[in-house]
């Protein structure tokens, strides 16, 4: 082959992986990217076309990071932003991908349009003034996209947010839609968020059993344990309903010290759980601690930052640290004005 042929044909293999390595997918189960053209998305999968061999198939539920190629730069620095939780930024940042994708597929408009509704909830989690919007905003989303692979995390999220409103019935029927996932993790966590409706509905001895049937249910992959400890932190709040908190606190080390560290809303939970519990035992410098980690390790969950701020600024005053509560209060008014933590912290 002469160069200027060699060349040719380089330029040619560079083009055609060009035009075929446009997404990449990060997947949960072994860290390991895959790249190529979407072929096709349902809510259960994605097919990656490569330029040569067989194409990928990848579970929704392996998702652990996208990039999209037609995203701009302004969409991985909206995730990271949320990810730490930047929400108001975040949403500037889907928006303005968005606004300046060009000619951009109906997979990345749909992507678009989850994130900025996913954002939104995760304010709505700790602002009530957000919470009607967040759930239009999910609604319309699963109903315009309801074969994109955020479909069924954005159900668990409307759950949630719909929990937090007090709407138990709207909640329970839609938490009942994740059985329908194909996974068995997404199962659990139906039984799971069924029991987590029992505890605020006030039937404990329900709320128990569901737990504790999801708790036993899970095999030993790595999506199904995380599944279990999620069980196990329902049982320890409906423990400390029961102000059994010795009880609750020993279920929740085992959370805290077993329970994988990369689920953020798991630790934050487990870690704002275990302040309730010390506090009410009267172990006011403990409690200060465990919702410390909340502070410093999870802001990015909402719901449990807001309250774990509320609870710092009580727990520092308790031990003498008067600065450290002024602090934590004042942090609190900063990032969730119109939390009910906030307005509790008023009174």
């Amino acid at each position: 082959m002469t160069r200027q042929a060699w060349i040719v044909a380089a330029m040619a293999t560079l083009v055609c992986s060009q035009a075929f390595a446009i997404d990449i997918i990060t997947r949960k189960s072994d860290g390991k990217k895959v790249s190529g053209q979407i072929s096709e998305m349902t809510r259960n999968e994605i097919t990656l076309k490569k330029a040569v061999g067989e194409p990928d198939v990848v579970q929704a539920n392996d998702v652990a990071a996208f990039q999209w190629d037609g995203g701009g730069p302004e969409l991985p620095l909206g995730y990271s932003d949320e990810n730490n939780g930047k929400f108001e930024s975040a949403i500037k940042r889907y928006t303005k991908a968005r606004d300046d994708a060009k000619n951009p597929s109906d997979y990345l408009k749909a992507e678009f349009e989850y994130v900025i509704a996913r954002a939104t909830a995760q304010m709505a989690l700790a602002d009530p003034e957000k919470q009607k919007a967040a759930v239009a905003m999910l609604e319309k989303a699963q109903k315009a996209r309801p074969e994109h692979f955020r479909y069924y995390d954005s159900i668990n999220l409307l759950g949630k947010v719909q929990l937090e409103m007090g709407d138990f019935a709207a909640a329970r029927a839609t938490f009942e839609q994740l059985t329908k996932a194909p996974w068995p993790d997404y199962k659990l966590l139906a039984k799971i968020a069924s029991g987590r409706v029992s505890v605020r509905e006030g039937n404990l001895d329900k709320a128990a059993q569901e737990f504790a049937e999801a708790a036993a249910a899970a095999t030993d992959s790595p999506a199904d344990q995380a599944r279990k400890y999620e069980a196990m932190l329902g049982q320890a709040r409906a423990l400390i309903t029961q102000s059994k908190f010795e009880e609750a606190l020993t279920t929740l080390e085992t959370v805290t010290e077993k329970g994988p560290a990369d689920e953020s809303a798991l630790q934050a939970e487990a870690f704002v759980l275990q302040g309730n519990a010390l506090q009410a035992l009267g172990r006011a410098k403990e409690a200060a601690l465990a919702y410390l980690h909340v502070d410093i390790l999870f802001p990015r969950e909402s719901a449990m930052h807001a309250e774990a701020l509320y609870n710092l600024s009580k727990t520092w005053k308790l031990v003498q640290q008067e600065d450290r509560s002024s602090a934590a209060g004042g942090k609190l008014v900063q990032l969730y004005p119109n939390s009910a933590w906030r307005k509790k912290l008023a009174q």
